[in-house]
């Protein structure tokens, strides 16, 4: 593990103008992985909001966040199965936005903060009553063709049909 008491010297340099300065802090702040969080938690007087926010686009230059799934078309549609990378749920995409439509404080607390601009997903999780909304990275399409048990199903879908749901005409809404 790369040393910790370097982590405020690394914070001062992550708005520096010199491209090298600033891949060089990014190199250094992404060898932490994911104690990173941990250990920017344990300043004395950790990151403002807007500071973490230039951190994780100064690390996503590097962080391999930027596969071809980023791009800006959508890779899902409602009534498709998926599969989250991560958190290894399965599930059915119900909706989709074509940035982050969640705010900041909502953003900011999730752990893993995928790109903001590129599709997000409302995705019913099979065998729960949770609605998640993921990232286009963080998914990848589950190809078992096995129906998902979620108690909103009948609500938002008309039919099973090849592996996918059929959506219905009820519009999404999170109330």
């Amino acid at each position: 593990m790369p040393d910790s008491t370097q982590i405020p010297y690394l914070l001062r340099l992550v708005d520096d103008e010199s491209e090298g300065v600033r891949n060089a802090v990014a190199k250094a702040l992404a060898a932490f992985g994911p104690a990173l969080d941990g250990e920017l938690a344990r300043l004395s007087q950790p990151p403002s909001k807007e500071h973490m926010r230039l951190i994780r686009e100064l690390l996503k230059g590097i962080s391999g966040d930027a596969d071809s799934s980023a791009s800006g078309e959508p890779l899902f549609a409602p009534g498709q199965l998926v599969h989250h990378r991560h958190y290894s749920y399965r599930g059915v995409v119900v909706a989709v936005d074509l940035t982050c439509q969640a705010d900041d404080d909502w953003y900011l607390a999730n752990k893993t903060q995928p790109d903001r601009n590129q599709p997000w997903y409302r995705v019913l999780v099979h065998n729960s009553q949770q609605v998640t909304y993921a990232a286009q990275t963080s998914l990848e399409e589950d190809e078992s063709g096995e129906e998902i048990g979620h108690p909103l199903i009948a609500h938002l879908f008309s039919d099973f049909a090849g592996g996918r749901y059929v959506r219905n005409d009820t519009p999404w809404s999170e109330s």
